[in-house]
């Protein structure tokens, strides 16, 4: 049936205005947009959604400040394609990057002179990066185009301490100073710096809780913390062993990757927990210093403060310790906005992505993209419940692996509705398909069952569609789904 409907996609793609498939609304920016703001993107890495219960300031001063997206997903949840969705807004299909490494990975496939920072730059934003940086990147590589201040990590990227800053070409070591506060301290450094009468852009780009990794004999270790953070949150329990997932008993049903997979120790899933939610005490730190700097140089209330993370992380649930996976603990990242015209202390309900990030950036700014990006901006729907997103999105993961590259660089690719997620994986041949409504553990694969047919071959229409999408095509809305059949 694959073979089928993959035939199908170019007419379909051509003929996009069928009954199955309805118009995107409009994102561009308003015909009377408000003054150029100043915009401070913060991420992280491989923080999962509920990290965010330990991070006191950020929720208070952007969640309580502003509006949260507590559906949002990064749709490729993996470093550096995320980052690539981050710089281009579109999906990897459109922008390259399939990967960390290989022919389909990092940064050397970026097409780094039409990215977000370029355009903001050529709109008379002045411009500042601090942090890691797509995997791949070299000092070697010099300033990434569109950036005023560039200032990524170029070595011992995943160190924690003993680590080295671009700093403009002038390559910095910091030895004892936690590259968390690094970010911290830079980040307020350039918004004193940037403060004026033209609006900048700061992506502070934390790499915490990502696990360190000082010399290759001691990868891939639990993150370090702060010093003054190594002790505290010692009663904290992780929500993944407490979930009916961890250690999943029968997974038989399960691609052949996480059947393969010994039990997990909870012990060690306890404690690589608490070293992440202790790496993360510098970043919650970091927020309120950077809110506190914007407040004192007058820039406050014309800054929009955007929180997010490249990708969640598994911690034992289904055996996985990690990320690229189609399940929800990897999929689910943080998304909190606060600033002019946003409003706050709300929550909304739609569902929002990484690739929507530039696309909101751009319209905050009133700036057009120097290229067709995929997602749409989250200002409509932070101003309101009722704003239109998507009912289908598309989720996937590249590879570097050898036996896979065959399938021009893809993992798996699949999709993600309100209740569903339907993946499958080309060289393997095998598929998942979760209801999450009825189990949201994700613990039965009902690809197969006969009351699901009809659901999964929608599904698998909708992944073939929108694995060739581009543009407003990637945010089409499908309309509902067919009902499962009644048990047996």
């Amino acid at each position: 049936m694959l073979t089928i409907i993959r035939g199908m996609v170019a007419a379909v793609l051509i003929l996009a205005g069928t009954a199955a498939v309805t118009a995107a609304p409009s994102t561009t920016a308003q015909a009377a947009p408000a003054p150029q703001p100043n915009i401070l993107l913060i991420t992280t890495d491989d923080q999962s959604l509920s990290d965010l219960r330990w991070m006191p300031r950020t929720r208070r001063l952007l969640g309580e400040g502003g509006v949260t997206f507590p559906r949002s997903i990064s749709p490729h949840p993996l470093c550096c394609p995320a980052r690539a969705e981050i710089l281009t807004g579109q999906f990897a299909q459109n922008s390259g990057v399939r990967h960390n490494r290989g022919p389909y990975g990092g940064y050397k496939v970026l097409k780094e002179r039409n990215t977000l920072a370029t355009w903001l730059d050529g709109a008379g934003y002045r411009t500042a990066y601090v942090g890691k940086f797509l995997n791949g990147y070299r000092a070697a590589d010099g300033r990434v185009p569109g950036f005023d201040i560039w200032n990524p990590t170029i070595k011992n990227v995943y160190g924690y301490f003993d680590y080295t800053m671009f700093n403009n070409g002038r390559f910095k070591h910091y030895s004892t100073l936690h590259n968390a506060d690094l970010v911290g301290q830079k980040t307020v450094e350039y918004i004193r710096q940037l403060s004026g009468r033209r609006p900048f852009f700061i992506w502070a780009s934390q790499v915490a809780p990502h696990t360190s990794c000082a010399t290759k004999e001691t990868c891939w270790q639990p993150p370090l913390p702060a010093r003054r953070h190594r002790n505290v949150l010692a009663d904290a329990v992780s929500p993944s062993v407490t979930s009916p997932s961890f250690n999943e008993a029968d997974v038989s049903d399960k691609p052949g990757y996480i059947q393969d997979l010994p039990l997990r120790d909870a012990d060690d899933i306890t404690y690589q927990f608490r070293q992440r939610i202790r790496s993360l005490q510098a970043v919650d730190a970091s927020v309120a210093d950077a809110v506190r700097a914007l407040n004192e140089a007058g820039e406050l209330a014309n800054t929009v403060i955007l929180f997010t993370s490249d990708n969640g992380f598994l911690l034992g649930e289904h055996r996985f310790y990690g990320k690229d996976v189609p399940y929800e603990e990897a999929l689910q990242v943080p998304m909190l906005m606060r600033g002019p015209g946003i409003p706050r202390g709300v929550s909304r309900p739609q569902t929002v992505t990484t690739v929507d990030i530039a696309p909101t950036i751009a319209d905050l700014a009133n700036v057009r993209p120097g290229l067709t990006v995929d997602g749409r901006s989250m200002l409509p729907m932070a101003k309101s419940r009722s704003a239109p997103s998507y009912d289908t999105v598309l989720i996937q993961a590249g590879t570097s692996r050898q036996a896979e590259l065959e399938n021009d660089g893809w993992r798996y690719r699949g999709v993600r509705t309100a209740r569903y997620t339907y993946v499958y994986f080309a060289t393997a041949g095998t598929t998942e398909l979760y209801d999450r409504r009825r189990d949201p553990n994700q613990l039965r694969n009902v690809s197969g069952d006969p009351r699901y047919a009809a659901i999964e071959a929608e599904l698998t229409q909708r992944a073939l569609l929108l694995g060739e999408c581009a543009g407003s095509f990637c945010r089409q809305r499908f309309g509902p789904l067919p009902k499962p059949l009644a048990g047996r």
